[in-house]
């Protein structure tokens, strides 16, 4: 098994994101690992047309965050968080994702899936498989239910 010093660990209030969080938590701790929490906040075109609900949004985002720091912590394990947002140049959370591991060096990244299928899948895409397929450091996808693979 690979040693992994920094797991990227994007979450949403999902149950499904909440697994995964709890796998990265328990994986951390097993390799004594650096682990960073970050929640995208779909900022794109909320600037302009609903400021208000996106400073709720952040709002809600570092609330989410804070909790799992929290939860986190343990002696001699550095826990981080921050909320990222898409933008006019980076508009799919993917990509921001994908850009906040480059930055902070992550060697894995842990996230939810849903699994949906069929045209749901189609229809509203999948950040774990745009995460998976794009990633240059392994990807730890937990599905719904808790089961990583």
């Amino acid at each position: 098994m690979s040693t992994y010093k920094k797991i990227l660990v994007p979450i949403d209030a999902s149950q499904t994101a909440q697994s995964a969080a709890d796998q990265a938590v328990a994986l951390a701790r097993d390799q004594a690992a650096a682990i960073r929490f970050v929640v995208v906040v779909e900022a794109h075109g909320l600037m302009a047309s609903a400021p208000e609900l996106l400073t709720v949004m952040g709002n809600d985002a570092r609330l989410l965050l804070d909790t799992w720091v929290n939860k986190a912590q343990a002696p001699g394990l550095e826990v981080s968080s921050a909320v990222l947002e898409t933008s006019q140049a980076m508009p799919r959370v993917p990509d921001v994702i994908l850009s906040e591991a480059r930055r902070w060096g992550a060697d894995l990244i842990v996230v939810g899936s849903h699994g949906r299928g069929g045209v749901r899948r189609m229809i509203l895409g999948s950040v774990a498989e745009g995460v998976a397929q794009r990633s240059t450091v392994p990807v730890l996808i937990v599905h719904a239910g808790g089961h990583p693979t």
